[in-house]
Parts: structure tokens; sequence; C-alpha cells
């Protein structure tokens, strides 16, 4: 009798999507980042006494859902077949209506910019405009090669730019306001850069650039970069008091950020994914 052929090559194996736990849905759908952009947005304006109403953090979760989702869906279109990284593929299998909820939430936050001021209206479009230059970058296949390789660093301060975006068009410039941003700031980099260090393999594979593919010793600056927030924050809180509760819950983002990379080889790499954004959600506390 014929001996069984042996495969001549093996699969990518990857969950179906009934089989992935609860928590690591906000993530795959994309709702994790929105979620740490209004609180991160509700935050500063509790200490900034700036009344937001109930429009622009919704507009800012919609803006923060149609960024991360459309990046993924853009990055899906170049993949090949399965993949490990459950977000992406997620994406890929289903790119079709995922693209139509998004047309769906550009729509909304359309119509809701529409109740913006002429000067918020004005500095969102400049702000657009900037995120626009860096889906440009990132997704061309000319310059992406380039551009990747501090994508990481591009993407934290896009994102606390959008964070802060709506306090800082309602309130003077002030010194600690200033300090507590660029805390923030520094906190998304070092989360980008943390997911990237452990994604390097995955993003071979996908052939993605990175930040942490061109920098071996990303893990070991870690710890460094790390002390950048406490002593930003800690500043804004000695010249301005009202500052101190989320100078506090920034300092202990970055200890938790710490304590994450400290324990991650010994978890499941989605789940590192969850916990590295949950951290951020700490400036909820304030609220």
């Amino acid at each position: 009798s014929a001996r069984p052929m042996k495969p001549v090559a093996t699969s990518i194996t990857f969950e179906s999507p009934r089989a992935l736990p609860w928590w690591l849905w906000p993530n795959v759908l994309s709702l994790d980042a929105p979620l740490v952009a209004v609180v991160g947005l509700c935050a500063f304006a509790r200490v900034a006494g700036v009344e937001l109403g109930w429009e622009r953090p919704v507009l800012l979760g919609l803006c923060a859902w149609l960024a991360y989702c459309g990046d993924r869906l853009l990055d899906a279109r170049r993949l090949k077949g399965p993949v490990e990284s459950a977000r992406h593929e997620f994406a890929r299998v289903n790119g079709r209506w995922l693209g139509a909820v998004w047309l769906g939430a550009l729509l909304a936050a359309m119509t809701l910019a529409g109740r913006l001021s002429v000067n918020e209206w004005l500095a969102g479009l400049a702000l657009a405009a900037v995120v626009g230059s860096y889906f440009l970058l990132q997704h061309h296949r000319a310059l992406r090669g380039v551009a990747g390789q501090g994508k990481e660093l591009m993407a934290g301060a896009g994102f606390a730019a959008g964070t802060l975006f709506f306090v800082m068009m309602q309130v003077p410039w002030s010194w600690p306001l200033l300090l507590l941003g660029m805390a923030w700031a520094v906190l998304c980099g070092i989360n980008c850069l943390l997911i990237a260090g452990w994604d390097r393999a995955r993003d071979a594979v996908m052939g993605q650039p990175s930040m942490a593919r061109r920098w071996p010793g990303l893990e070991g600056a870690l710890p460094w970069l790390a002390t950048a927030p406490p002593a930003l924050a800690g500043t804004a809180a000695v010249l301005a008091e009202e500052m101190l509760p989320l100078a506090m819950a920034l300092a202990a983002c970055a200890v938790a950020l710490l304590e994450l990379a400290r324990r991650a080889p010994g978890m499941d790499l989605e789940a590192r994914r969850v916990w590295a954004d949950t951290v951020l959600l700490m400036p909820v506390l304030i609220l």
C-alpha cells in the first residue's frame, strides 16, 4: 500500500474568531486605542478645568478608531495569507465589511465635526493633514521602508497630539500643562516601542518595517526612557498643585509599563499587547 505523503510546507495556524478570548476582542476590533484616547482627553480636561460636552470625546474616539482600523486595513491588503497577529488576520479576513463600517464611522465623524467652532475646524484640518502624511509615509511602497524605522515614535506623538487637541484648543498655554502633555507623549511612545519590540518576529514575517527591528538595544533603553514621564509630570505638579492627581497617574503608568516589560517573557504575546494598552487607562482613576 502507498505510504501517506508528508506535507511539503507547514502553514501558520490561526484561531478562528469564535475561539478568541473575550479580552482580546477590543484589540482585534481596534477599540482599545479609542478608549485610551478618550480617557486621556477627559483626564486632561479635568485637571485643566475644560468643559468638553459629549461631542468632542465621541469625535475623538471615532477619529482614533478610523486611524487605527484604517492602518490595519491597509496593512492587511499586503498580506498574502494567514498571519499570527490576531488583529491583522481579522482585518485580512473581514476587510470588506470592516471597510463598510469604517465608511460609516467616517460619515459620523464628519457630522460631529460640523458642530465644532471655526478655530477647531481649522486646527483639526491641520492635524488631519499631519495624520494623512503619516499614512502616506507608512503605506507608500517607496517610502515605507525608510519612514517605518521611526513609525513608533511618529505614532506615539500623533496619538498624544490627538488626545490633547480639544484641551489645548480651549485653555491658555502653560508650562505645567505642556509638561504633562510631554509626559503623556513619552508614555504613548514607550507603549508603541514596547509592543514593536515584542512584535519583531511577526513584523518580519509580514514585511512590516518598525523602529524595533532596526534597534536591537531597544529593551535596554526602555528603563531610561521610562524615567522621563515621572520627571516631567512631577515638575508639572510642583508648578501647579492641581496637576498632582494626573501627574501621579502618569508616573504610575511608567512604572507599570516597566513592570510589564519585566514580566513579558512569561506572558502570551497577545496578552502583553492588551496589558500594554490597559496600563495607559490609569488616568481614569482621577475621573
